[in-house]
């Protein structure tokens, strides 16, 4: 089992000089709406989530951390574990499906008094791999704070720990005040970076809303209302070996393979010369990745066989169906062409979803007011080509938009930090939101 230790006290300890310092400037930027000794918490607890190494498959440590956190909150906590039997029946599940015991995702719920609607906040507690620890300015899971920056550091700190810290704050202020207008249900999910399996789940087990909010991928002044496609997939090509003293008499698959996925690269990026609104933001929200590459030939022999996997994304009105039809017209083409053997293109077993359309709700309106009165840059709401846990709101007919966690940069990349003055701010929009709910 890959279970990660909780990370000592000792390594949680930071200045409390340095915290007091964060947590006055922070205050005074909210004008005082959250006291310092408050912020100085939500700020060291966004440190400490940093410090789990919560990578797939070894989220134990962080899914205790915060189950014990709310545990002290005093709200309703409820485990939604990663049952395989259960996943494997569900539409919508994607590959891998993990069999590791003692995974949960957690669910939060502070009951409303009935006078609105229920809202759905959703973060993930799970993060991608940190990569060469060299290529960090600090240690990649230390939660480093720097004060002359104002930001906490680590893998995650933005992506999404941020997130998970902002959540774990609105649940304090719930819980110590009045019951807001409607329920507010809390997510803190696994899978997000991988399959998007934990929020399937989640709303599988019934803890869905009438509006959502994912607090992941944007950094305060654009929010995420709608998805393209994306799909990953394998190339397999077999050649003929020969000599390579002869090599004009065998067919070399890395070389053919290559040419064959330029090809389709190149088919994929065409289709920006004509883009339908929204997509018209992007410069190329069609994009072909090829993210491995694998080929040998014996010794001395022209290599027989290849093998890559690819990532594309796609913007409507293409669908999946009709992207993986497109690839395999590009496919056949090139070997009628070439006259050699037919590559062969894997589906099965790979990540495959359909542009996401969510029904449009209150919340983007209430932000945007929120936002406007406030001294934010002014918020809109638009496509995005990346993916997330979205499908499966839309999926259920819940109107669902990504917005948060605040400013941050790097995710997925080294030196991934985050602005310790956009918690609080973020903690407030979303309690206005909550409050917004019940004036309808």
């Amino acid at each position: 089992m890959h279970y990660r230790s909780d990370p000592s006290d000792e390594s949680f300890r930071h200045s409390e000089t340095v915290f007091e310092l964060v947590a006055m400037r922070l205050e005074s930027e909210e004008s005082g709406r959250f006291d310092s000794q408050k912020v100085r918490r939500w700020a060291h607890r966004l440190s400490r989530l940093v410090q789990f190494e919560s990578v797939f498959e070894s989220e134990h440590a962080v899914t205790d951390f915060v189950a014990g956190e709310i545990g002290r909150l005093g709200v309703a906590c409820f485990d939604v574990p990663f049952d395989p039997a259960i996943l494997s029946g569900l539409p919508g599940a994607q590959p891998p499906i993990s069999s590791v015991p003692g995974r949960r995702n957690l669910v939060a719920r502070i009951p409303g008094s009935g006078q609105a609607s229920s809202l759905v906040i959703n973060c993930h507690l799970d993060v991608v791999p940190s990569g060469p620890p060299e290529a960090w300015r600090y240690p990649p899971f230390s939660g480093h704070v720097d004060w002359q920056e104002n930001t906490v550091h680590g893998r995650g700190a933005m992506d999404d720990k941020a997130g998970a810290a902002i959540a774990l704050a609105v649940l304090e202020e719930l819980a110590t005040g009045p019951p807001p207008p409607g329920d507010v249900i809390v997510h803190f999910v696994l899978e997000d970076e991988t399959t998007g399996n934990g929020s399937l789940l989640c709303l599988n087990a019934g803890y869905g809303g009438d509006e959502a909010i994912i607090l992941d991928g944007t950094r305060g002044d654009r929010g995420i209302d709608r998805h393209a496609g994306n799909l990953r997939f394998a190339v397999e090509f077999s050649g003929r070996p020969a000599s390579v003293s002869v090599s004009h008499m065998g067919t070399n698959a890395i070389e053919r393979l290559a040419e064959l996925l330029q090809e389709m690269s190149g088919h994929v990026f065409a289709r920006n010369a004509s883009l339908p609104p929204p997509w018209t933001d992007f410069p190329s929200p069609n994009q072909f990745i090829t993210q491995t590459f694998r080929g040998e030939g014996a010794p001395l022999t022209v290599p027989d066989h290849a093998v890559a996997e690819c990532y594309v994304t796609f913007c409507p009105p293409e669908s999946l169906a009709g992207m993986r039809a497109a690839l395999e017209a590009v496919a056949q083409d090139y070997a009628a062409r070439t006259s050699t053997e037919s590559a062969r293109l894997v589906w099965d077993g790979y990540f495959a979803t359909e542009p996401v359309a969510p029904p449009r709700g209150a919340v983007p309106q209430m932000i945007r007011e929120i936002v406007d009165r406030s001294r934010w840059s002014p918020v809109t709401f638009g496509p995005s080509t990346g993916t997330s846990d979205m499908r499966h709101f839309a999926d259920r007919g819940i109107p669902c938009v990504l917005f948060g966690p605040g400013r941050g940069f790097h995710p997925h990349r080294a030196d991934e930090h985050y602005y310790l003055e956009d918690l609080p701010k973020m903690v407030g929009l979303l309690l206005d939101v909550i409050a917004r709910l019940g004036a309808r």
